[in-house]
């Protein structure tokens, strides 16, 4: 699919680009994502566009899966990375339903701030001329043309939001063997492959790690994604004073486990 392929100075690497040699190594050697804890979340704050009177409003996505929340967090499981999606906030404004590239590229940039660095913020409308989505590579921003995305298929086009997402983290950078429009259509299974190419799953059981692997993400792309400016340590929630006592006295040899939250 389409992507507005501006770039946002200061967006790039910090520290994390250490993290992301480390995890390299490890994918190749263990040769399987699932073997990554999910210890980053990814913000995603969501604008949902109306007509000017407040009505006739973009979908959020199928009922009980807003924004394919299920397929987005299985997706990006692989890279260790939990999507929390916040709740929506609304625009009314008609001419922002159905919109063109240029008018993405102009206004609503600029209503995201400007792209972020540490969030992601998403825009549904109806329509996007041309495209089921556009996103900036390493910026917080991205634009869903719902009509066109929940009438693909049996299930909707599923992966859209999660693709999108994939390229707010850096995905696929030239670095990696991302190609001029910074998608990979090495392997039509990859997340990253464009629109025209990839593999669609319509049920949950055909993403990766299961069925037919659709919407994978290679160890490169991984390691580069988890690099990126936009993620925040999962947070951790320690055991309960009573559970801390009994974990003691009971099982000395076995080091305290902490639970992870996970918010969809």
């Amino acid at each position: 699919m389409t992507m507005i392929t501006h770039h946002v100075a200061g967006t790039r690497r910090s520290l994390k680009s250490l993290l992301a040699s480390v995890v390299l190594a490890c994918l190749a050697w263990g040769g399987s994502a699932q073997a990554i804890p999910i210890d980053y979340s990814l913000t995603v704050k969501v604008v949902d566009v109306c007509d000017d009177t407040g009505a006739n409003c973009a979908s959020l996505g199928p009922a009980g899966d807003n924004f394919f929340a299920s397929y987005v967090n299985k997706i990006w499981a692989q890279a260790g990375i939990v999507v929390e999606f916040l709740a929506p906030t609304y625009l009314s404004n008609s001419s922002f339903l159905n919109i063109n590239d240029n008018v993405f590229d102009s206004s609503f940039y600029k209503l995201s701030g400007g792209g972020s660095s540490t969030s992601v913020t998403m825009w549904l409308v109806n329509t996007v001329s041309g495209a089921y989505g556009e996103s900036w590579p390493g910026a917080g921003g991205l634009v869903i043309a719902m009509n066109t995305v929940m009438s693909f298929g049996s299930a909707g086009r599923v992966d859209t939001i999660a693709h999108e997402l994939g390229h707010n983290l850096g995905l696929v950078a030239p670095s990696i063997g991302g190609d001029g429009g910074w998608h990979d259509d090495t392997n039509r299974n990859y997340l990253m492959a464009s629109g025209g190419v990839r593999n669609i799953p319509q049920t949950l059981s055909e993403v990766c790690p299961d069925g037919a692997c659709y919407d994978l993400l290679s160890p490169q792309q991984i390691a580069l994604a988890r690099s990126s400016s936009l993620l925040q340590p999962v947070s951790q929630q320690v055991p309960e004073p009573g559970s801390a006592l009994l974990l003691l006295g009971g099982l000395l040899g076995i080091g305290l486990s902490h639970r992870r939250f996970f918010r969809a």
